[in-house]
């Protein structure tokens, strides 16, 4: 079941319309898609020092956790970003973005830290569904 993405009068507008403010998932069930990140197939990071490379690969990776379980961008509920670079990020992040969700991007976090596991990634994305 496809998810109804609204931004409810008496809320900011989302910046750069990048982001929805709610996400509603009529029934069905609910996914986890634990954090992704510049990793290919065979455990080798991809992109180091690339944040565009590194967004690109982060994003497909959760497109193939979503289409083993039979879903895609549009079931996405919510997405969580970490990124160890706000402003690199946010150069990169809505040309990449689009190609993924279009339209219709899903309420998300996006949060700064200060590093993550593996010092050569740059970006993790973990993403909530449901169908």
């Amino acid at each position: 079941m496809p998810v109804e993405y609204m931004n409810p009068s008496g809320l900011h507008p989302p910046f750069d319309n990048m982001y929805s403010h709610v996400s509603i998932a009529h029934g069905g069930a609910r996914y986890r898609i634990g954090g992704q990140v510049a990793v290919d197939e065979n455990g080798k990071n991809v992109g180091v020092g690339d944040m565009a490379a590194q967004l690109r690969c982060c994003y497909e990776m959760v497109s193939r956790a979503l289409r083993a379980i039979g879903l895609g961008w549009q079931n996405v509920t919510h997405l969580y970003t970490f990124t160890v670079n706000m402003d690199e990020y946010m150069a990169q992040e809505q040309p990449i973005a689009r190609e993924f969700f279009a339209n219709t991007p899903p309420p998300s976090t996006l949060v700064e830290v200060s590093r993550l596991v593996d010092p050569e990634w740059l970006v993790e994305v973990q993403a909530d569904a449901s169908s």
